[in-house]
């Protein structure tokens, strides 16, 4: 073995104990939370037994370390700022939390036509289209992206129109 390798994995070490498996799970989660799926695979990738992550899982939950509502919430807070419901709600299914969760984590993020316009308004902030058309083309892609609905990419454009048409600032461009 080389010098400075990583240790021998726990399939050397204990593969059946759960208890070996929790004090696995709790280091891992002590570095990164995760959700349940994300450590479950992680752990079983390390070897240990489908019984004894089963029970490092349910114990680690119970001990209050384990989370994936928590940590639902944590990530829609972290990934909001500038995107969609549908990009977060798919991040969050990658991540392997449970619909229900996750639906209970958007539903206490900021509201989403709330982030649409603010973005919309900081892209027109740098870049000052001549007219609605323009506008559209600046504010559209980019929010589509950002994993908006196209209804209210729609319905934020031809607010950011109005804003615009209202204060005159297609006829300073």
């Amino acid at each position: 073995m080389r010098s400075g390798s990583r240790r021998a994995s726990p399939t050397a070490r204990q593969p059946e104990s759960p208890e070996a498996a929790y004090a696995e799970a709790v280091k891992r989660l002590a570095r990164q939370p995760q959700s349940r799926a994300a450590l479950a695979l992680r752990l079983a990738r390390l070897g240990y037994a489908e019984d004894a992550v089963r029970g490092a899982l349910e114990r680690a939950q119970a001990d209050g370390y384990l989370d994936d509502r928590e940590f639902a919430a944590s990530v829609v807070r972290r990934r909001s700022q500038g995107r969609g419901h549908a990009m977060i709600a798919q991040e969050l299914r990658a991540k392997g939390i449970e619909d229900p969760d996750a639906a209970a984590a958007l539903a206490d993020a900021e509201p989403e036509n709330e982030r649409a316009l603010s973005l919309g308004r900081a892209l027109l902030a740098r870049k000052r289209p001549a007219n609605p058309e323009e506008l559209r083309a600046i504010v559209a892609p980019r929010l589509s992206r950002r994993g908006f609905s196209s209804g209210l990419v729609y319905r934020t454009c031809l607010t950011l129109s109005d804003e615009w048409q209202a204060a005159g600032a297609f006829d300073r461009v």
